[in-house]
């Protein structure tokens, strides 16, 4: 069976999917207009980059830039439900088409400014994933006044699979700074408890 769609037909139909490809972008422009980006540099983040979108003290957009041996891998996006099914509801229109085109969007509009921002080149989004719920906002974190590095060691070493020679080696050896390696695991143990891993 064939479907033949006339030049009129399929002119109505294209310019009715160009108006909803806009509509969706200027949503996702105006939305992030409001968020504060919080950028996590490779240093505190494995070797990899990652930025956050803060808007109303939800975590609601997030993008991983992973790296192997210093060459860009791939991109993830993950971004909130509420997002997607606030939109979908708006516009009437399917999550796949509306996932799309804020991956095209992303890909084209925020990712330059990232690189820029980073000092990076040839990064892009290659696969999205949808967030059942949003997170509170991560502050910053900052190392505590006073704190030592044998503190600053013993925190690392009771947060994480490493033992305690190997991360005085990764110090020593400029692999690793430990204010970096502190803080990084820092934010490590916040994200667990505020995602419940």
């Amino acid at each position: 069976m064939k479907i033949i769609i006339t030049e009129n037909q399929y002119n109505r139909l294209n310019k009715s999917s160009h108006s909803i490809t806009n509509a969706i972008i200027k949503y996702m422009n105006e939305y992030i207009a409001d968020g504060e980006r919080k950028i996590v540099k490779k240093s505190r983040n494995y070797g990899n980059l990652r930025e956050d979108w803060c808007i109303d003290g939800k975590e609601t957009i997030t993008a991983f830039y992973y790296f192997e041996k210093d060459k860009f891998e791939k991109g993830s996006l993950s971004i909130s439900k509420k997002i997607i099914e606030s939109l979908s509801n708006l516009l009437s229109i399917r999550r796949s088409y509306l996932i799309h085109v804020i991956e095209e969007w992303y890909d084209d509009v925020m990712v330059p400014k990232f690189e820029e921002i980073t000092g990076e080149s040839g990064l892009s989004i290659n696969e999205v994933d949808v967030w059942d719920k949003e997170y509170e906002c991560m502050p910053e974190s900052v190392k505590p006044e006073g704190i030592t590095d044998e503190e600053m060691i013993d925190f690392i070493d009771k947060n994480t699979a490493y033992r305690r020679q190997e991360i005085i080696d990764k110090i020593e050896s400029g692999e690793r700074d430990l204010e970096d390696f502190y803080l990084d695991i820092v934010d490590t143990v916040k994200r667990k408890e505020i995602l419940g891993f």
